[in-house]
């Protein structure tokens, strides 16, 4: 309730209370957590439009564009690395991905983003949200940057191996956010 009450402070409204006091012993956890909720929501609706309502707009607007470009992006690359990796190949593959590989490289993501919103649920329930969302976000931001940088390695891991483990694990992170 003090996060409610910070808030409300914050914004000069006060929480719509029940007439229910959560001393009520009938009430369970389930009923408290559902009413500090209503309290947040209530005092978020009831608060004047201020910099606060456009900067979790703009908040919102930014992890929703990052997210669809970390999983949109590939279908561009993956034209330029069909022109890269695929020039001298015959008849009408030439210039293009190989449809296995192409669909593999793409679906990873989708794959990643349905493991992590199942383990990032259990453990944003269990752990809380805002710690679970910090990993999610670094989770992210690195492979982002590791998929920006995949390429031919020494081992001998193609990089479309490369770039599908990347894109794997950044579903996950992208599962986090969506739990």
């Amino acid at each position: 309730m003090a996060d409610v009450q910070d808030f409300t402070a914050l914004q000069g409204t006060e929480p719509v209370h029940h007439a229910v006091s959560s001393s009520d012993p009938l009430k369970n956890e389930a009923d408290l957590d559902y009413e500090m909720r209503h309290n947040a929501l209530a005092a978020i609706d009831n608060a004047k439009f201020g910099w606060f309502h456009v900067k979790a707009c703009m908040v919102a607007g930014v992890g929703f564009f990052t997210d669809s470009y970390d999983i949109f992006a590939i279908n561009l690359c993956s034209l330029i690395m069909g022109y890269v990796y695929y020039a001298d190949a015959a008849g009408d593959a030439a210039n293009t991905t190989p449809t296995k590989i192409d669909m593999w490289v793409k679906g990873a993501t989708q794959l990643g983003c349905i493991i992590g919103q199942f383990g990032f649920g259990y453990l944003a329930d269990r752990l809380g949200r805002k710690r679970i969302y910090g990993v999610e976000l670094i989770i992210i931001i690195v492979c982002t940057l590791g998929g920006s940088f995949a390429g031919m390695t020494a081992r001998g891991l193609s990089v479309y191996w490369v770039l599908f483990i990347w894109r794997f694990i950044l579903g996950i992170g992208i599962g986090g956010d969506y739990p």
